[in-house]
């Protein structure tokens, strides 16, 4: 795969899932529905040997079952466990970004609309608990419970820069 993080970091050990040119496109096409190798294969263009790869990565990290389905010998089909389903955010997120940003407006080869009213989704926020919406400016990143000492340096560091400012 490719290069494996040991940041203690959420977004460093995901890279370690996710870091790579194929896993969100085998993603991506298991919320279109796909669950056959041979469909994931045909649709993405990826070689035996990595789609393999991969979808072992993504059943060992329990984003993917794996389930028999061979009538005459073993066929697997891999299906988004509910860990794999909490996906559509980040994967609608980067959709969204990608027309908006990358795409354009007319361009775009796939739109999100929501199924009850058939009304185009063009932008992800976040909320607050109460619902109301929280600005890029309201939110910031302080150390966990899970944080280690060089996490910890890591935010003291930024908060003298601030005060130097």
């Amino acid at each position: 795969m490719t290069q494996t993080h040991n940041q203690p970091c959420a977004i460093a050990q995901a890279l370690n899932i996710f870091g790579d040119n194929w896993t969100w496109l085998i993603i991506r096409e298991a919320f279109y529905g796909v669950s056959r190798f041979s469909e994931f294969q045909r649709n993405i263009g990826i070689a035996k040997n990595l789609l393999s790869n991969r979808l072992s990565t993504l059943v060992e990290q329990g984003i993917f079952e794996k389930k028999n389905v061979g009538e005459n010998g073993t066929r697997y089909s891999y299906h988004l466990t509910p860990k794999g389903a909490a996906l559509r955010t980040p994967l609608f997120a980067i959709l969204l970004w990608g027309n908006e940003y990358i795409s354009g407006d007319g361009n775009e080869a796939v739109l999100l609309t929501e199924r009850n009213t058939g009304r185009q989704l063009t932008t992800m926020s976040l909320v607050s608990e109460s619902g109301e919406p929280i600005e890029p400016n309201d939110v910031r990143a302080i150390a966990g419970p899970g944080a280690n000492q060089e996490i910890l340096d890591k935010f003291e560091n930024a908060r003298n820069l601030k005060k130097q400012k």
